[in-house]
C-alpha cells in the first residue's frame, strides 16, 4: 500500500508526535510512505532517511494565498501521478491543502492528535463532513469535539491512543552512579516529572504538593526534566524555597537521557491542568513499570486505571496529588504492582505494535468503503 502524509508543522508539538507514530507505524506495516512537509521542519528532520520526503514548495500557505494556491496545485499534480492509496494530513493547513488537491479522488484521514478544540464554522464542518473519509483522532475528549463541533457522523471517527516504544521504554534497575551524579541517596524516594516547565503543565502545584510529601518524607528528592520556559526554572525556584523544600527539587533541564531518570523514580507524576491530549510522559511511565500519580485531564484517564496503575487526582488539587504520591511511597510493595499493571497495560493498549494493528484497521475500513 503506498500512502501520503502530509503536514505543515515548524516546531515539534503534540500533533507531530501523533504522526511521527503513523509513520513508525507504516514502516513496521511495510507501506511505501511518502512525507511532504517544509523543509526547516522538525518533522522533517525527524523522518529523514527513514522515509521518502517532499518539501512544499510554498513556505506559508497559511500567510500567503500566493503559497497557498502553489502548494495545492503542487500537491493535486503529487495526487494525480503518485499512485497513492490513502492520504493522511497532519495539522489543520495541511489539511484544507490536501482536501482541495485531492478533490475526493483517494481517501483522506486527517490525523488529528493535538490539544485544540477545532473552530466550529461552516467552512470547517465542510472540510471535515464531505472532504474527508475519517478522522484519526488521540483521545476521547478529541472525539466528542470532532462529532459534536463538526457533526462529522461517530462511524467516521477512529480513536487510537498515542504509541509508545514499550521496547526503549522498559523496567530497568536504577544506575547508583547516576543517582551520585543527582546528589540523591540511594535510599531517598525519587519523585519524577517530565515536562516542559510551562504553565499548563501545573509545577507550582506538584511544588505544594511536595511540600506536604516532605513533612512525612524528608528525604524524598522531586526530580524536575524538562525545557525551561519564560520566567522558569528561577520562578519555580523561589517557590520551592519560601515552601522550606528548595533542597528537596533538582531542576535537570531539557535531559535526551530520560530513561535514566525513571529507572530510578519511586513514583511519576503528571500534575498538567490542561492539554495532555497524547501525555507521551505518562505513556513512557508506564511502559517503564512505574506507578503514576497524574491530574485527570485530557487523554490520562484513558491511559491510567486509577487504583490499579497509579492515582488519578482532581486537576489543580495539590493536596489530592500529595495524598496519591505518599500512599505510593508508603507501600512499596502497592507501588511495585501498580507499576506492573500499568507495563502490562502500555504494551497491551498504546505499544507501537498496538498502535499499528488498530491503524491497519481503519485503513482497511475506509478503503473497502471506498472500493
Amino acid at each position: 500500500m503506498k500512502s501520503l502524509l502530509v503536514t505543515h508543522s515548524h516546531r515539534w508539538n503534540g500533533e507531530t508526535e501523533y504522526a511521527a507514530g503513523v509513520v513508525r507505524a507504516e514502516l513496521a506495516m511495510g507501506m511505501n510512505l511518502t512525507v511532504v512537509a517544509p523543509g526547516e521542519s522538525t518533522f522533517a528532520r525527524k523522518v529523514a532517511g527513514k522515509v521518502r520526503l517532499l518539501e512544499l514548495p510554498g513556505r506559508s500557505p497559511s500567510r500567503s494565498i500566493i503559497d497557498f494556491i502553489k502548494d495545492v496545485n503542487w500537491l493535486s499534480s503529487l495526487i494525480e501521478t503518485g499512485g497513492f492509496d490513502v492520504i493522511h494530513p497532519s495539522r489543520a493547513t495541511a489539511h484544507l491543502l490536501v482536501a482541495l488537491a485531492d478533490r475526493k479522488r483517494i481517501p483522506l484521514l486527517h490525523l488529528r492528535g493535538g490539544a485544540k478544540r477545532p473552530y466550529g464554522h461552516p467552512g470547517n464542518r465542510l472540510l471535515y463532513r464531505w472532504l474527508t473519509d475519517g478522522v484519526i483522532v488521540s483521545s476521547k475528549r478529541v472525539e466528542g469535539w470532532v462529532i459534536r463541533r463538526l457533526k462529522v457522523p461517530p462511524e467516521r471517527v477512529h480513536r487510537i491512543l498515542s504509541p509508545v516504544d514499550v521496547g526503549q521504554y522498559k523496567p530497568s534497575s536504577p544506575d547508583l552512579s547516576f543517582l551520585k551524579e543527582l546528589g540523591i541517596l540511594e535510599s531517598a524516594p525519587v519523585i519524577l516529572k517530565i515536562a516542559r516547565l510551562a504553565p499548563v503543565k501545573g509545577h507550582p502545584i506538584l511544588l505544594e504538593a511536595m511540600a506536604s510529601v516532605h513533612q512525612e518524607f524528608p528525604r524524598a528528592k522531586l526530580v524536575l526534566v524538562g525545557n525551561p520556559w519564560e520566567g522558569q526554572p528561577g520562578e519555580l525556584r523561589d517557590q520551592a524555597r519560601k515552601l522550606g523544600i528548595g533542597d528537596s527539587v533538582i531542576f535537570t533541564g531539557r535531559r535526551a537521557d530520560v530513561r535514566r531518570f525513571l529507572a530510578c523514580a519511586t513514583v511519576c507524576v503528571s500534575s498538567s491542568i490542561g492539554s495532555e491530549e497524547n501525555s507521551r510522559a505518562v505513556s513512557e511511565y508506564m511502559a517503564s513499570e512505574r506507578p503514576v500519580v497524574a491530574s485527570a485531564v485530557g487523554v490520562i484517564p484513558e491511559l491510567m486505571v486509577d487504583g490499579e496503575t497509579g492515582y488519578l487526582v482532581p486537576l489543580g488539587d495539590a493536596p489530592a496529588l500529595a495524598g496519591g504520591i505518599m500512599k505510593i511511597l508508603r507501600n512499596p510493595e502497592e507501588a511495585r504492582r501498580m507499576g506492573q499493571a500499568g507495563r502490562r497495560r502500555a504494551v497491551e493498549l498504546f505499544s507501537e505494535e498496538a498502535f499499528g494493528r488498530s491503524l491497519s484497521r481503519v485503513f482497511n475500513s475506509v478503503l473497502g468503503e471506498k472500493q
